[in-house]
């Protein structure tokens, strides 16, 4: 394999070097890949080493997942993936310990063969495990060398610290990238709700001009023909009093629409089940059953639940066809859900969730209400079978 190579490091200065660009690595405000990618190239720099590749905990996979690797080896980044234990790289990870291999990393047992990072082409490995206080593992570092090298206790203690900071680097660089992503979301919710405002306000206005407003104009021609024949015919009077009281009676009944639109009562009064209770009427020629769990959620949760199931009904009535609908609401430690199922015609669902088609049954808008609330909907429905809307809202922050 070649003559031995010289140690990581030639002197303390270039130590201190390498402690020096890690600081500076740390202060700076870069997103998370470019800060993994400075990292791999200062320690390969620092190390004299020919390829590093970084390892980090995913914690959803209970494993290691590359996310950094030298230049040559960026196709392998985000698909090799190792669980707790798999090779030196999970070796080092569950036993919070550091590996080296001066040459024949073949004989060791630990060691697993993966094509896309040519373990054939290198001698030597030092493995670092990343940890944070707590022992907390947040990946680890292998540094691979052509030729053999030995890696003393001095260059071993080093990099362990290096790796340590490594180790603050790269959970910075992961809460800033989760705090930059939060701030889009919020912006883009922001917006949203801005517009679905908007849209709400419109639709009320048009309601009003539409419903009420047109009958308190022909209210307002009734009562003045009433007037001017009152002392003419009483038998037109009372025709035109009778179409008066119908008009004021339905104007009455439109501006009733038109505020629970803006604000059920019924939520106000008494509470989320029997306001879904209430909606059971609004789908006609259908039998709707609704079992509703005792379940306590605040105010705006409640009220995005209800709107959803106020959506998801009137897609049901318009376009559904259905015999029967059932509506529940159940609760459990993890939060609460609600389902409403139909037996209706059904639909293909990738196409409702376009906007621009003119029947995209308020998919789009019922998903960022949900999301609004850190909900997650899900909408299943195949054309003849039926669709299914499910709706899990987490527990409450400190519940």
């Amino acid at each position: 394999m070649g003559a031995e190579q010289a140690g990581a490091f030639a002197s303390v200065e270039a130590e201190n070097r390498l402690l020096h660009r890690v600081v500076e690595t740390i202060t700076s405000n870069q997103g998370i890949d470019a800060v993994l990618r400075s990292i791999v190239e200062l320690v390969v720099e620092a190390t004299r080493g020919d390829a590093c590749f970084l390892h980090l905990w995913d914690p959803r996979t209970g494993g290691l997942v590359l996310r950094a690797a030298s230049a040559g080896f960026e196709d392998a980044v985000g698909k090799v993936r190792l669980r707790q234990g798999e090779g030196i790289a999970g070796w080092a990870a569950e036993h919070r310990q550091v590996v080296t291999i001066g040459d024949d990393k073949w004989a060791d047992p630990r060691y697993k063969y993966i094509p896309e990072l040519r373990g054939e082409d290198y001698a030597s490995l030092i493995s670092l495990p990343m940890v944070r206080r707590g022992h907390r593992v947040v990946g680890v570092v292998n540094v691979h060398t052509k030729a053999r090298r030995h890696h003393t206790d001095e260059e071993v203690a080093v990099l362990s610290d290096v790796a340590g900071l490594l180790a603050g680097i790269v959970e910075n660089a992961r809460l800033y990238s989760r705090l930059a992503e939060r701030e889009a979301e919020l912006e883009r919710f922001a917006a949203r709700t801005i517009e679905l405002q908007e849209l709400e306000r419109r639709r009320v206005a048009a309601d009003i001009h539409d419903g009420i407003s047109q009958r308190l104009v022909s209210l307002w021609y009734h009562l003045s023909a009433a007037d001017e024949a009152v002392h003419l015919d009483t038998g037109v009077v009372a025709d035109e009093l009778a179409m008066a009281k119908d008009l004021a009676t339905a104007a009455m009944e439109e501006a009733r629409r038109a505020i629970v639109g803006l604000r059920p009562a019924v939520l106000d009064d008494l509470g989320l089940g029997p306001g879904l209770e209430s909606l059971a009427g609004s789908v006609p020629g259908a039998k709707v059953t609704v079992d509703v769990d005792a379940v306590s959620l605040p105010s705006h949760v409640e009220t995005a639940l209800f709107r959803i199931t106020q959506e998801a009904l009137q897609n049901v009535a318009k376009h559904a066809d259905a015999a029967t609908v059932a509506v529940s609401l159940s609760a459990g430690a993890g939060g609460a859900r609600l389902v409403v199922t139909d037996d209706g015609n059904g639909f293909n669902t990738d196409a409702a969730r376009d906007q621009r088609r003119p029947n995209s049954y308020g998919l789009v808008g019922m998903q960022e209400r949900a999301a609004l609330v850190g909900a997650r909907m899900s909408v299943v429905s195949h054309p003849g079978e039926g669709t299914t809307v499910t709706v899990d809202v987490p527990a409450p922050t400190g519940a």
